[in-house]
């Protein structure tokens, strides 16, 4: 039984990373980006056929993260050169990436087992492959979730929120729309492409539509960490986003344990999604200004 929650903890934590792209373009800056579909499965199929020709699984992951930053420059470029409404531009580029990564990977799915991932090093928790998995996932999540409240708290970081928040009063400060959002989607989409290196590094293989739905599971974290800790400070929302990615796989494992087939597990995660969006709308004493934009 422990290692059921343990590997739900593991999970949550390698899907953290595309929760916090999801909040980065939704909340920061207000931008519907449905490339993470697309960069979640470049990420894996990069870091995938990378490390199976020998590269450092670091490295791999560094390269992930570039080809993800790639790939959300596009769909910026497409949105603010051409005119593209955000939700088609992302449509674009994420249906063109499907084609990039099945090139890449030059087959559907590449198996990752019995490869050294480097973990060899942590300490031995007792709980075997799943204790040093939890051990490196936390450290690389603190690592990303820093990053990212520094980035926001800097005078780059309050631009790309401004400019969420008011584009035009942004715009009138100087604050240069396009530039900002390329920034802001290149970095969110880096974060998305890692978390598919991550994924496919934890399950033992990569496969070309591993990004399908991702946009669902990343946009479910953020609701549930959300409706959950009702966070007040962008660092307190950064946390409540990965707590409600670990609480969202917690939820699918109960799902499963009380005897629900994984064929419903895509009903399970809207009926979740539903859930955590009535539990925001609620009103608790003292939390009433919780839910507004940070």
């Amino acid at each position: 039984m422990f290692s059921i929650w343990l590997g739900a903890y593991n999970q949550g934590l390698a899907y953290a990373g595309l929760a916090l792209g999801v909040y980065l373009t939704l909340r920061v800056l207000n931008f519907a980006d449905i490339t993470v579909d697309g960069s979640f499965a470049l990420g894996g199929g990069m870091a995938a056929v990378l490390i199976t020709n020998g590269l450092n699984p670091a490295l791999a992951l560094l390269a992930a993260v570039l080809s993800g930053a790639l790939a959300g420059c596009v769909t910026a470029l497409i949105h603010t050169r051409l005119g593209v409404n955000d939700l088609f531009a992302g449509i674009l580029t994420s249906t063109g990436l499907y084609s990039i990564t099945l090139r890449l990977m030059g087959r559907s799915n590449i198996p990752l087992i019995n490869l050294d991932l480097g973990l060899d090093p942590l300490p031995d928790m007792g709980s075997g492959g799943d204790g040093d998995w939890a051990i490196a996932l936390s450290l690389v999540v603190i690592g990303l979730v820093g990053l990212l409240a520094l980035l926001l708290a800097t005078d780059l970081g309050l631009a790309l929120r401004a400019l969420g928040n008011n584009p035009n009063m942004a715009r009138a400060n100087a604050v240069s729309g396009a530039a900002g959002l390329t920034l802001g989607i290149a970095i969110a989409n880096g974060f998305v492409a890692l978390a598919g290196a991550l994924v496919a590094y934890y399950q033992g293989f990569a496969d070309v539509t591993m990004g399908f739905g991702s946009l669902i599971l990343g946009l479910g974290a953020v609701i549930v960490g959300e409706s959950v800790c009702r966070p007040r400070s962008i660092p307190m929302a950064l946390f409540a986003v990965v707590i409600g990615s670990i609480l969202f796989r917690f939820m699918i494992a109960l799902a499963l344990q009380v005897g629900l087939e994984p064929v419903d597990l895509k009903l399970v995660t809207a009926l979740l999604l539903l859930a955590a969006l009535a539990l925001g709308r609620l009103r608790l004493p003292g939390l009433a200004n919780a839910g507004k934009r940070l």
